[in-house]
Order: structure tokens, then sequence, then C-alpha cells
């Protein structure tokens, strides 16, 4: 057993905070952009540092909880987690009962297939569960986070700004790296890499230009998470929302995921160009068509011009460009993409030689993220996932329209756009999503509604922007203050004139 860095900084932090339950989310959300570090290391397993202030929040709202405390949106919060419960508890069970009714019938390819290079029989295996331990942990963490981020006495925004800090320490990673591989610039590399359990991807290259892949594993990793910060800070600002330096993240996020070369990046960002006027179309507001085609121009016009400076300033940029786009372009015809396609193909089959039900959760592993999804927890526990995706978008839109701009306006909003761009890459390119700060982004749009709820709820309903405003009601209980900020409007969300 081994303790590196992160370890060595997050055990006693963690320690010391523990009394301090939402800076411990806080902690988890920054510790989620280092996914390739280990906070303890364990024979030729790692500890993900974002489990460390996972475990210490768990551990003090459960004490909690058996102490009798309760908050105020917990009956909302646990009605909007129950569909996911219950999909946890069927894969819970697939991963049990699947791979021994179905043992020695079905291909698959196992969760580490490095070492096994082919596909193997269907038989119990540890991946089933490593996997189901992962599971739970995400999932009660999600069940308590929403439930504890409905107190009145905390504000619910600073955990979203906390999620664009992230944003900018992915930034400042990417640009290090990026110094490193070209100038040689000193980078901690023993630090950010400490992880044996994952194959680290750190040096590969595009031709004659270096893939970044910051603190995560691969390149495709790092878009991701990029991709998810460029989603929420894009629609926040298209919002309205003045929230400060989201608007400098969106060019530094993006200019960071165009030195990953990563495909992923690159076709979710167009998904992304092709969902964005739609979802404003749906919002039916004109003001935030107005903003898209301002903002449209702005950005082409801005990208142009830094485009020929770069050309004009460092010529070599052009032929490596090329190559990049001429790579991405011919992406259908490398050997990894067919690799890619044959994992999802063999996914997918086995999907009918299970009847619909799964291999299992860690039985079977995929390329992306559907055929991973159907092939482990088959249609019913997708359905599952469809009914809890669908009712958390329906019941964050129908909050929204109950009260004017609010901190928990602002994280529905910014979070389901995060979650969004997650999703879009996990689809493209990703078996599974099982980083926490995920389902504490999820977590954190669940108690966002269950707040807005208990006030409406308390105060009778919103009947105007001036109501909601000069409100003297407590939103919540005696017990607890604060709540949508006692009912105002933080200055710094007010809309846009």
């Amino acid at each position: 057993m081994a303790v590196p860095f992160a370890g060595l900084i997050l055990f006693p932090l963690c320690l010391l905070l523990w009394m301090r339950p939402y800076i411990l989310l806080q902690v988890l959300m920054v510790a989620g952009v280092f996914p390739a570090a280990a906070a303890l290391v364990l024979g030729g397993l790692g500890v993900q540092p974002s489990l460390v202030p996972a475990f210490a929040f768990i551990s003090y709202v459960l004490l909690q909880r058996m102490l009798g405390v309760r908050y105020p949106g917990d009956q909302i919060a646990w009605w909007l987690c129950l569909p996911f419960v219950l999909t946890a508890a069927w894969t819970v069970m697939g991963s049990i009962v699947m791979p021994r009714l179905f043992m020695n019938s079905v291909l698959v390819w196992p969760q580490r297939n490095d070492a096994v290079g082919h596909q193997v029989l269907l038989a119990p295996s540890f991946g089933n569960v490593s996997q189901d331990m992962y599971l739970l942990v995400n999932v009660v963490l999600m069940v308590t986070a929403a439930g504890f981020l409905t107190r009145g006495d905390i504000r619910i925004d600073k955990l979203y700004r906390a999620y664009l800090f992230s944003g900018w320490v992915v930034c400042v990673i990417c640009f290090w790296q990026l110094a490193h591989r070209l100038a040689g610039v000193p980078f901690p590399e023993t630090l950010l890499y400490s992880n044996p359990g994952w194959a680290i991807l750190a040096e590969q290259m595009a031709g004659s230009v270096p893939r970044i892949n910051g603190s995560f594993t691969e390149p495709s990793a790092c878009s991701t998470y990029l991709a998810g910060i460029v989603y929420s800070t894009l629609w926040i600002v298209l919002q309205g929302y003045r929230v400060p330096m989201a608007r400098l993240l969106i060019p530094s996020a993006f200019i960071a995921l165009l030195c990953t070369t990563s495909t992923t990046g690159f076709v979710t960002m167009a998904v992304g160009v092709l969902l964005l006027p739609a979802a404003a179309m749906a919002t039916g507001s004109i003001r935030l068509a107005g903003r898209f085609v301002r903002f449209a121009v702005i950005g082409a016009a801005a990208a142009g011009c830094g485009l020929l400076v770069l050309v004009t300033v460092a010529p070599q940029f052009a032929p490596a460009a090329k190559f990049v786009l001429e790579s991405t372009e011919s992406k259908r015809d490398s050997q990894s993409y067919q690799e890619r396609s044959q994992a999802d193909a063999d996914a997918l089959a086995v999907v009918p030689q299970t009847y619909g039900l799964g291999a299992g959760w860690g039985s079977t592993r995929a390329s992306s993220l559907i055929p991973g999804l159907l092939s482990a927890i088959g249609v019913v526990g997708v359905i599952g996932l469809l009914i809890f995706d669908w009712r958390l978008v329906r019941e964050s839109m129908t909050a929204r329209r109950l009260v004017p701009p609010c901190p928990e306006s602002l994280v529905i909003d910014g979070g389901l756009a995060a979650l969004a761009g997650r999703l879009v890459s996990a689809c493209v390119s990703g078996p599974t999503i099982g980083a926490p700060d995920f389902y504490l982004m999820m977590a954190l749009v669940i108690a966002a509604i269950a707040r807005i709820r208990v006030w409406v709820r308390v105060n009778g309903g919103v009947r105007d922007q001036r109501t909601f405003a000069t409100s003297a009601t407590v939103p919540f209980p005696a017990e607890d203050e604060g709540g949508l900020i006692r009912g105002r409007i933080a200055p710094e969300l007010a809309p846009e004139r």
C-alpha cells in the first residue's frame, strides 16, 4: 500500500473538513478532474482522488441521518432520484444473476480486455463486484447530496461555481502540458499520472502535433470533460447570467479541447452546434435567440481573426492543422475506429442472445455508451434510465418557469447543459460514466428543483418577479435560513437588458 501525493493532500484535508460537508462537495468537484492520479494505491489498483471527499461526505450525512436530521426537500429529491435508484437495484441484481444464468453461452469483451485481447465466454468475475461497488458509491452520493443540498443555509450556486473553477484547472493543465510537449517546460507527470490501474496515454501524437490529455488518462477523456464545460458555460451566457469569468472560460475550454485533437471532442462540439439553436428555439425566448445570433457572429469573427494571426505568427500551424483535420475525416478508415465499431457491434449482439436482459453490470465492455448499457443492463435498465432522464428534464423546465433568475435557476441551466455535454461525448466514445463528479452534478440539479418546489409550496406560488424579489417570507422551515437567498434575486444573476 502506498499513498501518492494526491492522497497526502486529500486525506488530511477531508479529515479537517469533515464537519463542513458542503466544502467537501466543492473539493470533490475539483478533485474530479484528476482521474489519472491516485489517492491510495493498493497493489495494482488506485483509488481515484474524488472518492476520498465522496466517502467523507457520505459518512457525515449518513451519521446525521442516523441521528434524526432531515432536510427540507428530502421527499421531492427522493421522488426525483427514485427511477435511478430502482434502475441501480436492477443493475446490481442483474450483475449477480445474469452472468450465472447465461454462463458459457454468450461471448463478451471483458472489462480489462488488454490482458486477453479477445472475447471470452460469459462467467461471473471480479468485474461484476468492482463495478457494482463503484455504482453503489455513486448512487449513494447522488441521493445523499441531493437531499443535503436542499438545506436552506447554503448557497447552492457555489458548488456550480466550483465546477467552473475545475474547468479552469483543466485548461491550465492542458496549456501547461502543451508547453511541456512543445518547449520542454517542466510538467508534473508523476503527480498527475500516479494511478497504476489505468493505461495513461500521455505521449500520443497526431502527425507532428502532440495530443494533449491534461490530467486525464487519454485525450478523449479530457475532451469529454471540456465538452461539458463548453456546453455549460455557453448555455448560461446565452441565458443572460453574469457569472464572473464564464465568458472567458468558453474560448479557453474550446481551445484546450482543440489541443486534445480528439475526434470525440470534435463530434461532440458538432452535435452541440446542432442542439444549441434547437434548445434556444425550444425556450421560446426571442431575447435568447437574439443572443445566440449575436454570439455566433462575434464568435465566428473572433475565430477567423485569431486563425489569421496564428497562421501569420506560426506558419507551421497550417500544415499541422490540415493533418489533424484530414486525420479526423479519415477516422472511419483507421484501425482503432474499426476495433471500436466491432466492439459496439459485439456488445449489441449480446442483447438478443440474453433476451434483452443483458449480460450483467461489469460483465462486458463496449466502445460507446448506448451499446455498453444495452449489453450490460439490458432493455429494462435502459428504459429506467430514460424515465429518469425524462423526469429530470421535465421537472427542471417546470421549476425554471416558476421563478425568475436565481442561484437555483443558474444551477439547473448550467448543470443540465454540463450533463448533456458529457452524455453526448459518452454516446460517441465512452462505455460508461462512472465519475463521482458526474453524479454530484445530477444531485445538484435535483436539489435545485427541490429547493424551488419547497419555496413555491411554502410561499403559495410566484405570481411575478416583483412578488418573488420582495417576499419577506422565509422559504424554508424556521430552523433553516437562506433558501433561495430569502427570495431575493442575486444581482449577478439578474437577466441582461
